[in-house]
């Protein structure tokens, strides 16, 4: 319903895909306007602007559009007990009930301005008991959102979209999904973008602070990682690898011949990814200023002059990313910088910053796009620079797949770009919030999130970028929580402690081995969930409601995939760590035991453990832990086998960084017979991609000693993986990449 914002655009910038059909609209006797596609019904009342879509007599929204103070407002009612979930990154809580906050991009100047957020998400999911709908609201001016609390029993919340339209014309479209939270997502993304197809190396291990001000220093790092046995695949150039701040250059001293700097990070498996905000500095002869400047390429007053603010380089001009031509012109500017060797781009300060270290409101600055005010065009700003971006790789690294980070993002940035949630704090709640704000994000569409683990400042304000005092345990814990987030990365401020593993001592340093080799060893399973991310818009990290709709506790809980559940320490000190399992039996990963679900348990905690658990009946494709995650990814493969009645996995191979569609997956099936026999069947579904290996290791319980493989019995070897910081023996078994059947007897005294 609404307008259309984007009817002047040639295409959307957001909507990728609208499949439509026409549905007749009629006036009833009372003036209602009415219509009814299949089994849903749509009102509209204009004097009242009150509208109902119904579905089998089931309402599925309602709400109505008024004005409040001359700004129009927007309202979604809600039923008792609804709770609201998505928005994206807005808030730090597990759901948006009972919250306001603002929907607009802004550095929050470390979390320092309450009720604002880096990105911009005006999409929602309403959890009724065990039912799900979607609401994208798609208006990309400014909004103050309210979840308003229920006024009795009978009443529920409701949510309120204000419109910051600064006596603009108001431009909306509202989409509403229902359905599964797997089909809302899917359907939500196949309208605003599928998620980008991720390269491997983006799911490893990335390190990185403000700054490491020199290429001996970035080599340092690289080397310490290898040093201390630990897996890298990224280390991160912050502002102090460019030439004055000027983005597209490196220092001419402190970075001199970065090729030779790459070349040596090559040798050791190690990928840069350097940081490109978009202000552009005023300097004659600089060519990047020169080629927009010429161009007139940059975002203008309303006098027709080049917008002037200021930040990291002083005085700087804005691309204006609303036009195409100008997107064309900052991919290719990338150029120098992918010759150089750099494998990704992070885009930071896009909200954007117009002035650093100053309070101002930005929609009150002289600022204009050619596709309309700064007001209307702000939320997608960092889209545009990210496409632009995107188009930068398709020219100079066209045969491989791109990873962008952006810090601001508005519905559909996950078609270009991962999200960071920006400048947090290295406190226990803001831990918390690293959790709460990546599912909320997943649920929004962009499933490929992660925060700056350890924390990236003290605490908010201009204070926060000087970090004095180690906390070994909070770092401990984050590591064990970020090394399950889809985006792993360790950053830190400028005036802050050393925050590389190594950096609080041996006994951390062992807790980030394990859990970082952990990590590697489930890429097979990540990188699946990455591609299933791409090809339906399902989150990698879910609530656990994703996959028991009936479930509605545990908020401190999450799942990785459909397969693992895990129970992370959240609170300093904790030596007991009760968790709430879902129907179902599930095996702790550590140590093979076997629990019930539907039921509460409670664990003993220490300082390098907390609770992981695989689902009963999954099959999960594990490998080596190498020093990257190609490496890992072409080395020892296996496949372990948690059982239950019925099993199911998937293995998926492909050359793990071009934009081929080459494939190499199989399907996973089997059962578990009465006597405890075990049957497992693995079928092909595609053949196209080259294997670097051609056998790889099944891995059972014990109690399963042999295997029979069409009529050949073979003895299983005894594993106990103890390498792998795991107290668990098993039985494994070399078995070839065809397709096969085998048995496994139980034997009931082993």
């Amino acid at each position: 319903m609404g307008l259309n914002p984007f009817e002047n655009f040639p295409s959307s910038p957001i909507l990728t895909d609208l499949p439509a059909e026409t549905a007749s609209i009629h006036r009833d006797e009372q003036g209602m306007l009415r219509s009814r596609k299949k089994n849903y019904i749509f009102r509209y009342d204009p004097p009242t602007r009150i509208f109902k879509l119904t579905m089998l007599n089931e309402e599925v929204l309602s709400g109505q559009l008024r004005w409040v103070d001359t700004a129009p407002e927007i309202s979604f009612n809600l039923a008792a007990r609804d709770r609201v979930f998505g928005l994206g990154e807005a808030t730090g809580q597990p759901d948006r009930n009972d919250q306001s906050f603002r929907i607009m991009n802004l550095d929050t100047l470390l979390f320092s301005i309450p009720g604002s957020s880096y990105a911009s998400f005006p999409f929602f999911i309403v959890k009724r008991q065990n039912t799900f709908t979607g609401i994208f609201f798609l208006c990309t001016f400014p909004l103050r959102a309210r979840i308003d609390s229920a006024t009795d029993e009978t009443s529920g919340p409701a949510v309120r979209f204000q419109v910051e339209n600064g006596g603009e014309e108001f431009l909306y479209d509202v989409f509403a999904f229902s359905g599964s939270l797997a089909r809302i997502l899917d359907e939500y993304t196949r309208l605003t973008g599928r998620p980008a197809l991720l390269p491997a190396w983006s799911l490893g291990f990335h390190q990185s602070r403000w700054s490491y001000k020199t290429k001996e220093k970035v080599l340092e790092i690289a080397r310490r990682f290898r040093s201390a046995d630990l897996p890298l695949d990224a280390i991160h150039l912050d502002i102090h690898y460019m030439d004055s701040y000027k983005v597209f250059t490196f220092h001419p001293r402190h970075f001199a011949a970065p090729e030779e700097m790459h070349r040596t990070l090559q040798a050791q498996g190690v990928r840069t990814v350097a940081i490109i905000d978009p202000g552009v500095k005023i300097e004659d002869g600089y060519k990047t200023y020169e080629q927009g400047k010429v161009g007139g390429y940059y975002c203008l007053t309303a006098e027709d002059s080049a917008y002037n603010g200021r930040v990291w380089p002083g005085p700087v001009v804005f691309p204006d990313f609303t036009r195409p031509e100008v997107r064309h012109w900052w991919g290719d500017a990338h150029q120098d910088v992918f010759e150089a060797g750099v494998s990704g781009i992070w885009n930071d300060m896009n909200d954007p910053v117009l002035w650093m270290n100053k309070t101002y409101d930005p929609l009150a600055e002289d600022i204009q796009h050619a596709a309309g005010s700064h007001r209307r065009f702000r939320n997608l700003y960092a889209n545009f620079q990210a496409e632009g971006t995107a188009l930068g790789y398709e020219k100079h690294r066209s045969a491989e797949r791109p990873f962008i980070l952006t810090r601001s993002a508005f519905c559909g940035i996950q078609k270009h770009a991962a999200v960071w949630t920006g400048d947090n704090h290295s406190t226990w709640e803001h831990l918390r919030e690293n959790l709460h704000m990546v599912i909320n994000l997943g649920l929004s569409g962009v499933p490929f999130c992660g925060a700056d683990v350890g924390g990236f400042a003290s605490g908010p304000g201009a204070r926060g970028v000087l970090k004095i005092f180690k906390n070994k345990e909070l770092f401990a814990r984050w590591i064990q929580l970020g090394s399950l987030m889809p985006f792993f990365r360790v950053h830190t401020a400028l005036l802050s402690y050393s925050q590389e593993p190594w950096s609080f001592g041996e006994e951390v340093l062992a807790i980030a081995r394990k859990h970082m080799k952990r990590r590697y060893r489930l890429l097979p399973y990540i990188y699946r969930l990455a591609r299933e991310s791409h090809e339906s818009g399902a989150p990698m990290v879910r609530p656990l409601f994703y996959e028991f709709p009936d479930w509605d506790h545990s908020d401190d809980q999450f799942m990785l995939g459909s397969s693992l559940l895990a129970a992370p320490v959240l609170y300093p000190g904790q030596t007991r760590r009760p968790v709430h399992l879902p129907p179902g039996d599930w095996y702790e990963y550590e140590t093979g035991m076997l629990y019930s679900g539907n039921s509460q348990h409670e664990f003993d905690l220490k300082a390098g453990y907390y609770p992981l658990f695989v689902r009963a009946g999954t099959i999960l494709p594990v490998c080596a832990a190498e020093r990257n995650a190609e490496e890992s990814l072409k080395a020892g493969w296996a496949l372990e086998i948690y059982p239950a009645d019925t099993m199911n996995g998937f293995f998926l191979f492909d050359d793990l960084k071009t934009r081929s569609s080459a494939t190499f997956s199989q399907e996973l099936e089997g059962t578990r017979l009465h006597n405890g026999d075990l049957r497992l069947r693995v079928k092909n579904r595609t053949k196209d991609a080259e294997l670097p290996l051609q056998e790889r290791t099944l891995r059972l319980p014990a109690m399963y000693r042999t295997m029979i493989d069409k009529g050949q019995r073979q003895d299983g070897e005894s594993l106990h993986l103890i390498r792998e910081d795991r107290n668990i023996e098993m039985q494994s078994f070399k078995v070839g990449m065809d397709e096969a059947e085998w048995e496994f007897p139980y034997t009931s005294n082993w």
